[in-house]
């Protein structure tokens, strides 16, 4: 699993985008690597293990310097992130900031309300619905005046998310570096198969399993649970 890299367009400008890998949306199908990005979100082993370390494998293909500050896109439910326990992007932020040794600061972004699951949305509700609802909090002692940073999230469907998120930083920091980096990207294509760590996902081979937007069943969770029993790395 390689690197790729695309752009996020705002207000006719272009930001780096940066992600492992594509997945099937709901409107597509539905695939075993889906599943995997499902358990990555809920903590679940090795998946979550496996999606970072891959990140970690290319992630010095990322142009991140120290001084760069990295955040994660808060959930739906969340207006500012927790730490008690961590989420799988906090681990994930965490990791990326040891080996770039730069900073992860999560607490910076704030949400001034609790917001509906975006998978429930239409593009133009996911705007209207996440439209001035970020903001950012102002740096203590800032080693730069125009820090750069990443954002961070398991997955990019629309982008409606990091432009909104994007627009509350540029409000303070209008010529900070911008950069995305997501674990996979929603697409339609159809790719033979990605190799996590050793297993092999074929996109849109299995129908048996629920998608990354989709919240697991107690049945799909004690299935999958015996399949990585059964597999385990």
């Amino acid at each position: 699993m390689g690197l790729q890299a695309t752009s996020i367009v705002y207000k006719h400008s272009h930001y780096p985008h940066y992600f492992l890998c594509s997945y099937l949306p709901v409107s597509a199908g539905r695939d075993r690597l889906s599943r995997s990005l499902l358990d990555f979100k809920q903590g679940f082993q090795p998946d979550l293990a496996a999606w970072i370390d891959c990140t970690l494998d290319v992630g010095s293909f990322i142009p991140v310097t120290k001084d760069t500050i990295i955040i994660r896109a808060l959930q739906h439910d969340e207006t500012t992130a927790g730490d008690n326990p961590p989420t799988s992007l906090d681990l994930l932020g965490q990791a990326l900031a040891a080996r770039f040794y730069c900073h992860y600061q999560p607490l910076l972004l704030r949400k001034s309300r609790a917001t509906p699951p975006c998978k429930q949305l239409s593009r133009g509700r996911r705007v209207a619905e996440l439209r001035q609802v970020y903001s950012l909090l102002p740096l203590q002692e800032p080693a730069t005046p125009h820090p750069s940073f990443l954002l961070i999230d398991d997955i990019l469907t629309t982008g409606t998310t990091a432009r909104m998120i994007l627009a509350a930083i540029r409000e303070p920091y209008p010529e900070s570096p911008f950069r995305v980096f997501t674990l996979a990207k929603a697409g339609y294509q159809t790719i033979p198969s990605i190799a996590l760590r050793g297993r092999l996902y074929q996109l849109g081979s299995d129908a048996r399993w629920t998608l990354a937007e989709d919240e697991p069943t107690p049945w799909s969770v004690k299935k999958l649970k015996i399949l990585i029993r059964a597999n385990s790395f």
